[in-house]
This record gives structure tokens, sequence and C-alpha cells, in this order.
């Protein structure tokens, strides 16, 4: 598919949100988290929260979009330190950039509080032990399911590790079992295993993760 990379902007927040849940339903964290939250209210509040990303002047947010019916179809977060490409703001207008400040105030009631914590705490311990201030981080990449086997993924993979080899950084990732071979094909190597056992805080699963570190590999000429 002919799908081109562009920075995704305000008016993308609900198709980033569909992304988002659509792709990670069958992992049912979301759905732990706020157990009582229809998929509309869920868009509603990860729509809002995209506006922390695009708010972020190190979190480069990109977006695939269908050209046959104009639908986003996947994206990704990419931290990267400014030091080494400047700021990339989109424009947000009050509205969005209070949402970016004070995202939790529109999340869906009843929240399972303590899984949401134990699972962003999990992520920030292990970002923390891993990496510097000059390491990029793949903070997430996903595609529907509809649109997966189309070499999506490796599109904007591509476009993060190009930016890693061109800067000669390191690029970090915590991994799922889906993501995981599609990792190691372009340069990334395991560190650790990690698990949230969900069954701990109400849930019904335990969820792992590798810690995965890609070193910088030379440009090709």
């Amino acid at each position: 598919m002919d799908a081109q990379i562009e920075y995704a902007t305000e008016a993308d927040g609900p198709g980033l949100a569909n992304v988002n849940i659509v792709s990670f339903r069958h992992q049912g964290l979301l759905q732990e988290v706020f157990p009582e939250a229809s998929d509309e209210r869920l868009g509603e509040y990860k729509a809002v929260y995209s506006m922390k990303h695009l708010a972020n002047p190190e979190m480069h947010v990109l977006k695939l979009v269908d050209p046959a019916s104009g639908e986003i179809i996947g994206y990704s977060r990419w931290h990267i330190p400014k030091a080494l490409v400047g700021e990339t703001l989109p424009v947000l207008s009050e509205k969005a950039q209070e949402a970016a400040r004070n995202f939790t105030a529109h999340a869906p009631r009843p929240m399972n509080e303590a899984m949401y914590k134990a699972f962003r705490g999990l992520l920030e311990t292990s970002r923390k032990q891993f990496t510097t201030e000059q390491d990029m981080v793949l903070d997430l990449l996903a595609i529907l399911p509809e649109y997966q086997g189309q070499g999506l993924s490796s599109k904007l993979l591509r476009w993060g590790c190009d930016q890693a080899d061109k800067f000669g950084v390191r690029v970090y990732l915590e991994a799922t079992g889906d993501g995981y071979p599609v990792y190691i094909k372009y340069g990334w190597k395991p560190l650790e295993e990690m698990t949230l056992d969900r069954k701990l805080y109400g849930g019904e699963r335990v969820d792992r993760f590798t810690l995965m570190m890609r070193d910088p590999q030379p440009v090709k000429k």
C-alpha cells in the first residue's frame, strides 16, 4: 500500500485513538483499567491523551493514512532528544493545550488506578534503567489489524531507524510478543524481560514485554 508517513496534527486525535484502541484490544489492558467505559468513551479519552504527546517538543507523532479512504490506519511515537533535531511542535489550540496539561481529568470512571500506576511505573523504571538522555525511544507503534502484513510497520520503523543511524544514537523500546519478531529483524536486541501481573490488581492476565535496544548502524551511501 502506498500510504505516506505524515506528522499527526490536533485534528488527528480521534483517528489516533481508534488505531490505539483497536490494535491493542486483544491485550485487554485498557478494558481492565477502565472496566465500564464503552469504545466511544475510550476513544474520547485517548483522543485527549494524544494531545499530551503532540504537545511534547521531543515526541514525533507520525501517522499513516489510507490513500483511498483518508482513514488513519497506523501511527508511531518516537521520542527524539531535541538536541538532535530541535523542536517539532504542531500548532495546538488553547483547548488542546489545556487537555495536554490535564489529560487525567478526562479519564473514564471508574478507573483501576492501581493497575494503571503499576503499568506506568514499570515503563518509567525500565526506561530510567536502560536509557540515557542521548537515546531515542520508540514509544508506540500500532497498525489497524486489517492493514497488518502489508509492510506498514516496516515503513514506520525505517523512518525511525534512519533517524537513529543518521545521528548515531541508540533506540530503546518495550516489545510485545506480536512486535518482537519485527524488531529483531530491524536490529533490536533483547535486554531483559518485564512482566505485569494484572491479577494482583483485579485483572485476568499477565502481560509480558521484552525490553530491547538497537545500536546505530552505518549509514549506507
